[in-house]
């Protein structure tokens, strides 16, 4: 039977609204964070910023458009002038998996997965046994993604300060816009799109338009009204220091898009993002808000084109099966369950991921004790016994044969990740990627261990499975786990991980840009480092 999941990477894809979050859109579209004092204004303590965040962009895809002159728009926002005053970086990597609500939260956070609380779109909470849904995917809720605007849902989960927290920390006084960003605790306003616009996409995206035909159009409108909203708020009144203007349309299309991600993007680039921009410089211009202004273009992931039908997307009862054949009593996916449900494991999706967490089996008589950790050799190899002969013979689940690339484990969640290998033995990844190439995966295990190690690793779960995804050339050989879909992320590989970053200043040359990216980067840049060149380059106005 089709299954029809609704996928929402920070996008309001809802078919049922709540009261509360139709009147904050019926509102005007602006919801007030923060306490500010009546006529207090911006310091002027730092260094004016605007961060356009390119949810899905490709790093190769949006450069080659630049320099061939296809984004002018965009290019003015950078300064124009051939890239004179611009810097394209070719080196930062997403965090692992490279999924949108992970990769957006490190960057806003400036710390990795394991420290922020962040590890994905679907994870478990073991000390409260709660399911943090923030764009689910192995089930169909709307509630959940909507919560992230009218209730700070993310935030709320996010364990460390966020970059606009730091930033008021060093400056009370500066003035912090975020329209659409899923990460906004710490700014002032948080500016939601037109109520039109959400309902349009809502319907579009909850009907049959993921077999083929969706609505570009829908899409188009939430990213347009986004960067419309701003640029109206620019017209008069105080400017402010610091704006995020997040762009959800371009990934949301591609992971649907029929033609596939690689020409989705680039026409939705061309002919909806640019021509869009073109309100933003103008009013930036027309304010003078450009001179002094840091400008910085990222994004969070690339995409990988995957076949959108029920054998290649994963379905949620294909590891249930694994995991009930070891012995567990798998929770039901759904974002609550019932509090007198003895699970003893639970599965989060997440494309070419799937967390796993596991209970101790022997503190289950009633409720499972997720307080304890999994123990290791009584619950965590036998799992992951069950999943590797799934995946080597089909002989437990036929459906799961050669499905998956890694299966990982762990000893505690204060230990790395570890390869799987059968009868009960691990090997160190880096190890068995040397025995075992993968010449599509980038820096993987120092990502892998940013995601597993830290205050929070537990939340990445006791086994990660990797489907065989970005280690695959051919689009037949590629799964995931998903409803099904036309695109997905969230490898270790070059096309989901490198991700675009552009840092623009009217008053430097490209290469003072460059050293001031240089100083704070360094030389295994990450997503996470992006965090910090944001702060940094706020504390340090441009000196030509």
């Amino acid at each position: 039977m089709k299954r029809l999941v609704v996928f929402l990477t920070g996008v309001l894809f809802v078919s049922c609204v709540s009261h509360k979050a139709v009147d904050l859109f019926a509102s005007g579209g602006v919801r007030h964070l923060r306490d500010r004092p009546d006529g207090l204004r911006p310091s002027g303590a730092g260094a004016p910023v605007l961060i356009l965040a390119l949810d899905g962009a490709g790093r190769d895809q949006l450069y080659g458009m630049l320099r061939a002159g296809e984004l002018p728009n965009l290019a003015a926002l950078l300064g124009g002038d051939g890239f004179a005053h611009a810097y394209l970086d070719e080196d930062v990597l997403s965090v692992f998996p490279s999924i949108t609500m992970a990769a957006w939260t490190s960057m806003m956070t400036n710390a990795t997965p394991a420290d922020d609380g962040i590890p994905g779109n679907e994870f478990f909470i073991r000390d409260t046994r709660e399911f943090v849904a923030l764009a689910p995917i192995s089930f169909v809720d709307n509630a959940p993604t909507l919560e992230i605007y009218s209730d700070g849902y993310l935030d709320r989960h996010v364990e460390v300060p966020t970059i606009y927290e730091r930033i008021h920390e060093r400056d009370p006084g500066a003035l912090i816009w975020v329209s659409l960003h899923q990460i906004a605790r710490g700014a002032d306003d948080l500016f939601l799109t037109k109520r039109s616009a959400l309902l349009d996409a809502a319907k579009a995206f909850a009907s049959d338009k993921l077999d083929g035909k969706p609505s570009r159009d829908v899409y188009a409108a939430l990213d347009e009204n986004a960067i419309a909203e701003v640029a109206a708020k620019l017209d008069s009144g105080t400017l402010p220091d610091v704006v995020t203007i997040y762009l959800p349309g371009l990934d949301s299309y591609a992971h649907t898009a029929a033609e596939g991600p690689d020409a989705a993007r680039r026409t939705y680039l061309r002919e909806v993002i640019d021509p869009a921009l073109r309100k933003l410089v103008v009013a930036l211009q027309q304010r003078g808000a450009l001179a002094n202004r840091w400008v910085i273009v990222t994004a969070d992931h690339g995409h990988t084109e995957v076949l959108h039908d029920d054998h290649h997307a994963i379905a949620p009862d294909l590891p249930k099966a694994a995991l009930e054949h070891a012995g567990f009593h798998v929770r039901a996916f759904q974002r609550k369950v019932a509090d007198q449900d003895a699970f003893s494991a639970v599965v989060a999706y997440g494309g070419p991921t799937a967390f796993v967490y596991l209970a101790d089996r022997s503190r289950c008589a009633a409720l499972c004790d997720w307080h304890a950790p999994a123990r290791y050799r009584e619950d965590v190899l036998p799992a992951a016994d069950a999943f590797w002969r799934a995946n080597a013979d089909g002989s437990i689940v036929p459906a799961l044969r050669d499905t998956l690339d890694l299966i990982l484990v762990r000893e505690g969640s204060d230990h790395d990740f570890r390869v799987y290998v059968g009868e009960g033995k691990t090997q160190a990844l880096d190890e068995y990627l040397a025995a075992h190439p993968h010449p599509t995966y980038v820096d993987f295990a120092p990502r892998l261990h940013a995601l597993a190690v830290g205050a929070h690793g537990d939340r990445a779960g006791d086994i990660l499975l990797l489907s065989h995804d970005g280690d695959r050339d051919d689009v037949a050989q590629r799964h995931y786990f998903a409803a099904p879909y036309r695109s997905f992320h969230g490898s270790p590989s070059r096309r989901d991980s490198e991700i675009p970053l552009i840092v623009a200043s009217p008053r430097l040359s490209s290469e003072a840009v460059k050293a001031s990216v240089d100083r704070v980067l360094g030389a295994h840049p990450t997503i996470t480092k992006v965090g910090a060149l944001i702060l940094a380059l706020r504390a340090h106005p441009p000196q030509p």
